[in-house]
């Protein structure tokens, strides 16, 4: 058990440093899970880790930190999101943590993860999160190369925010890249805990529908496959949705953290969207059909 607080105290430190629906992440709507039986019986989600197994079989204390979320606002699309809790268990702080990457107890590491040659641009996903104290979960992304865990190719992580957010919101990072290299390897890392400010108890992260962006190779594809695109990209005071097949959806906008500046129903074959009032920047939009399918996503940079 010792060895598992050790672990997570390594994760933090490592997270904490300035370095740093897609093939780096499968389940991204975390809506395949596992069940395992037992005295302290748990789900895991499929093709990700988690310390349930380690910690659910301790004699007398058994617990688990990961959950499957299904109730009712815990989850965004589909019927279940991944919960994350930190606990005490055993007189040792372990926070609620999965990866896709392999968790060595043994060796206190978490190392390698999913084959993936791409540099996308950013991560994006939707999160809830209640805060204990000073901590507060996070999202990591990371990106290695030829080298292994010790070749850091690009990083991306959110942090929730130091206040409690009680109804999914989304959020979006860039990946910061560190040299031109080829990627070879991805991980995702979610955690319920930051490790900055210390653990604390009943720290809580829900979090569904990861996604990466790439611009444009993946944004073309989708454009294709859709029919809808969007300009000029830079834009002014306005921009065109063309919406070849006249599909009922909704275009929002997003900034580099996950505020909304706007959201517009589109049905017609072309609509202008007026963005005169928002200062100039860059910005994420995503196009959600009113199924709810995901449409296109990618960026767009508002000029003067």
């Amino acid at each position: 058990m010792k060895k598992i607080a050790t672990l997570l105290l390594a994760l933090f430190t490592f997270s904490g440093i300035s370095i740093a629906q897609n093939a780096a992440t499968p389940n991204a709507g975390f809506e395949n899970w596992t069940n395992t039986p037992g005295s302290v019986p748990y789900d895991d989600p499929n093709n990700w880790n988690s310390l349930n197994a380690t910690t659910a079989p301790l004699p007398f204390v058994g617990d688990v930190t990961c959950y499957k979320a299904t109730a009712i606002g815990e989850f965004h699309l589909g019927a279940a999101a991944v919960k994350l809790i930190t606990k005490n268990i055993a007189g040792n702080m372990v926070n609620g943590i999965v990866t896709t990457g392999t968790i060595n107890t043994s060796a206190q590491t978490i190392t390698g993860g999913i084959a993936f040659t791409s540099r996308p641009d950013s991560i994006v996903g939707w999160y809830i999160s209640t805060i204990v104290g000073a901590d507060s979960g996070f999202v990591q992304f990371l990106l290695t190369g030829t080298g292994g865990d010790t070749d850091t190719v690009g990083h991306a992580i959110f942090r929730a925010p130091s206040v409690s957010v009680s109804t999914f919101t989304r959020f979006a990072v860039a990946i910061n890249y560190h040299n031109t290299n080829a990627p070879v390897t991805s991980q995702w890392l979610l955690s319920s805990s930051g490790g900055a400010n210390g653990q604390v108890v009943n720290t809580t992260i829900w979090v569904d529908d990861l996604d990466l962006i790439t611009n444009p190779t993946l944004r073309n594809a989708n454009e294709i496959k859709t029919g809808i695109s969007l300009g000029p990209n830079p834009a002014n005071n306005s921009f065109r949705v063309f919406n070849q097949k006249a599909t009922p959806a909704t275009v929002t906008l997003y900034d580099a953290i996950g505020r909304t500046y706007g959201n517009w129903n589109i049905s017609e074959t072309e609509t202008t969207i007026d963005v005169s009032s928002i200062a100039p920047g860059t910005y994420i939009y995503s196009i959600i059909g009113n199924d709810g399918a995901h449409l296109v996503s990618g960026g767009i940079v508002i000029g003067q």
